[in-house]
This record gives structure tokens, sequence and C-alpha cells, in this order.
């Protein structure tokens, strides 16, 4: 493919790649890819129009002009094509995916690598965060958990051509099944977590975990290590797929390799006790939660894995800080009362969430808990997260979250199916700003969905909105 794709391109004088119509420039190689709502090969004589030079797809029937060239899959051609023209890819490349979790382990990657003396980057939900200055501005990705293949080798292009070349990126089961990271060799592999989401796009669980695994199966280098959550469900199916494929596997979990012995948690951090290989290790952390603390470690040993003495990252797991948006305290530790922001939106997210601030409630304190749920997006999730909010927290309100093209009081009312106790406040920032001044000492206050966002879509408007702003402003403290 990629020969052929040269030669191609050499024939045609092609200066640029495009995938998108109303983007493309004289010069350009137009992919026509058949996507989820819009179908490439309708747009075809738009981009001949545009300056086209050649056009790329994998429907025979559109075969009707010299210029047009059929492959047997026009999303591997793009991604190969989009390796000639940005060649340049990193030494120590780490891909995490997982239900929940992702955002976290490549943040806690890069922070690694940093303290290690390291240029880093990591690159997903929250765009694209560097612990080293560079020569260049790089467009941002924020927003998108994994971006278009051109975006995403044109970034990684940048970034090692500014020596950065320690690099942890998000890879979500949308961007596998769609063959946006198709191609980039990575030298070890996460798995946090695996529940219910996207089931709007999937359709099956079996079909969700499938496009997860393509990961280890399509971008794991051949001596590459898959670093696996030993708590998911499905870890004895995974972990036999991927025996099979002679994918050597290392789980971290209460029963994994890296065994979690013990973690004694408080409000404002935790001290894990773990085992590895025969040793034991004792760290404290800031960064609260349970599952977070399986997070760290399955960080430390893709990090490991990628050649760095398991010693020295120890050392440094206690110098780890929260991501924003995960768990994000708002509060001062020693405030009476304590709120924590969570981009929680499945129901295993918000589950895991409420129940390890359950477990930090002191006294007559109260767990609290705000949260909607994004339209346009899985209903089937919306009762089952009412029904969880309602067993685990004491007081629940039901606002909004994203409602996007939804009728807002539709997403409500399915929640609310399963919370009939709950208190429904519809506009955010009033649920926010009600119940932070309603907060008695020793509450605490989860407000979920959200977390890093700083807008709200409602309809086709954004307004700005932001969780732990909104908070503050409450508290009557500085932005």
């Amino acid at each position: 493919m990629k020969s052929k794709l040269q030669l191609l391109f050499k024939e045609h004088n092609i200066t640029g790649l495009s995938f998108d119509s109303r983007s493309v420039k004289p010069g350009d190689a137009f992919f026509a890819i058949v996507g989820e709502h819009v179908n490439g090969n309708n747009y075809i004589q738009q981009a001949f129009n545009a300056g086209a030079q050649v056009v790329i797809t994998d429907e025979p029937r559109q075969l009707q002009d010299r210029r047009m060239v059929c492959v047997d899959d026009a999303r591997v051609a793009l991604s190969c094509a989009a390796g000639i023209f940005y060649p340049k890819i990193q030494e120590h490349l780490i891909a995490v995916t997982g239900t929940n979790g992702k955002t976290s382990v490549v943040a806690y990657i890069r922070q690694l690598f940093g303290l290690l003396g390291q240029r880093s980057a990591s690159i997903g939900t929250l765009g694209i965060e560097l612990n080293a200055e560079i020569n260049n501005n790089i467009n941002n990705t924020k927003g998108l958990t994994t971006v278009d293949i051109l975006t995403f080798r044109k970034t990684l292009n940048d970034l090692a051509s500014n020596n950065i070349n320690h690099v942890a990126f998000e890879a979500s089961s949308h961007g596998l099944q769609q063959k946006r990271i198709y191609g980039i060799p990575v030298i070890a592999a996460g798995f946090t977590s695996f529940s219910q989401d996207h089931l709007d796009y999937h359709l099956t669980m079996d079909e969700y975990l499938e496009a997860k695994l393509k990961l280890f199966t399509e971008n794991l280098l051949p001596n590459g290590i898959a670093v696996i959550n030993a708590d998911i469900v499905n870890i004895d199916f995974i972990k036999s797929y991927l025996n099979e494929r002679k994918i050597q596997v290392i789980t971290v979990g209460t029963s994994g390799d890296v065994r979690i012995i013990n973690a004694n948690s408080t409000v404002n951090g935790q001290l894990i006790e773990f085992s590895y290989l025969g040793e034991r290790y004792n760290i404290y952390t800031e960064v609260i939660g349970s599952f977070q603390g399986i997070n760290l470690l399955i960080a430390a040993i893709l990090v490991h894995k990628s050649g760095f003495v398991f010693a020295d990252i120890v050392e440094k797991l206690p110098l780890i800080r929260a991501v924003r948006g995960r768990l994000e305290r708002v509060t001062d530790k020693n405030h009476p009362f304590h709120i924590f922001v969570d981009y929680a939106h499945t129901p295993d997210a918000l589950a895991n969430s409420l129940l390890e601030l359950k477990k930090l409630v002191a006294g007559s304190g109260k767990l609290k808990v705000i949260f909607g749920c994004g339209g346009n997006r899985d209903q089937l999730k919306r009762p089952i997260m009412g029904k969880l909010a309602a067993e685990i927290a004491d007081v629940v309100i039901i606002t909004d979250d994203n409602p996007r093209d939804e009728d807002p009081t539709a997403i409500r009312q399915a929640i609310l199916v399963e919370a009939k106790s709950a208190i429904e406040i519809p506009d955010r920032k009033h649920a926010i700003v009600d119940t932070v001044k309603g907060l008695q000492a020793e509450d605490i206050l989860l407000i979920a969905g959200k977390g890093h966002e700083n807008y709200q879509i409602i309809g086709t408007i954004v307004i700005a909105m932001d969780d732990v702003e909104i908070a503050r402003q409450a508290l009557g403290l500085k932005v």
C-alpha cells in the first residue's frame, strides 16, 4: 500500500491530504471516507472542484474518472498516506484504552516521564499537554479523545521534531474502530476498565470490547507489553484472548501481578501498599480513590516497560498530581466540608467515585451528588445511573449535562425513573450554587459528568460552563 501511494503521489504531484471536501486545497489527494453520518463519496465532485488531483475510494462504483483510484480500505490508505507525509514517530510511544481512566493514566505517564528527566507529552481528552517547551505552536486537539489520523500523525511528527520522544495517548473505542490510529506502533498499551458506554455506537458490549482489543492486536509491537486492570470483569477472557495471540500481559489490581495489598484512604490522600516481583512497596499519594491507585500503578508499569528502572519510578509516584476534572478537589483540605469535580459520565465511573467518597464521609456528614446525562449519547445508561446514585448517595440532585439536540426534560426524566427521591434542578449553575450554599460540616459533594469541560452544549449553542469555577464562586473563592 505504501509504495503504491508513494508512486501515485509522485505521478500526480500531490502536495497535501484531505478527507473533508470543504478543506481540500489545489494539489491535494482526497480520501473518500464512509463515516458514521457522512459518506465522502458523495462529495467527490466538490473535492475535484476545489483542486484535488486524485481521489482515493473503496467504492468501485465511483470509478468514473482516470484521477480516481480504488483501494480495499480507504481508511487504511489514509493512514498509510498520513505516515508518508508525517513520517516522524516517537521511540517511546504508549497507548491507553478503557471505558474510564484513560485520561488519568496518560497524564500520570506524562508526569512520570517528566519527573524522570524526559521531554514528554500526553494526547487525549484534555488535548496536548507538554512537560517541555517547544519551538512551534501545535494545534491543540482538546475535546476529542482520539482525533483523526491526519491530525494525529502531524501532531506526533511535530512533537518528534521538537525532540519530544516520550508520548502517551488515549485510544478510544471509536478511534480504534474507525482506524484513526491505524498503523501507529506502540511499545506498551494499557487497559484501565471496561463497563457500559457508547452502546449508541457499538450496539453490544461484545462489539465494544472487540473494538478496545484492536489496540493490542493492531497497534502493539510484537515484543510489546499489555498492562491491564486485573479487576476488570472480563479479565479472564481478555487474558486468554491476548495469550492466544502471544501478547505478554501484566495485570494490576487486588489480584494482579502488581498486587495492591492495602490502601488506607482519607479525604486528603491514600497510603498504598503493593507488591511486584516479590518486592513490597509503600507509597503515599494525594490522588484519592482506589481506582486511581490502580491507574497510578498501571502508569508506573507502562513507564517501566518502556525502559525505566521500577525503583526510580516508585520514588517519583508521591509527586504525581491529580488530573483536571478527575476527582479534582475544589475546597481546601482543611475546609469544613469537601467538594470534588469528576468527569464520571458512565454508570461504572459514577458508582466508583461515589463509593470511594462514601467511605470518606465522617461524623454527621452526608454524601451529595449533582449530575445529568449527555444528549445524543447512550440512552440506556440514564436510569442505571439514576439508580446507582440513589442507592449510594444520601442526596441526589439531577440537572442538565450537555443536552445537545435532545429535550433536557426528557433526559432528566429518564434518570429520575430510577431515582424518584432525587431533587431536580434543571439549570446546572443553579444546581451547583444552591447545593454548595446548603452544605454542612463534614458533607462531601460530588459534581459529576463534565469534569474538565468548560462549556455546556444546549442545542447547537455552546455556552461557558465550568463546574470548578462555579463551585469556587459559590464558596466566595477566587476563580
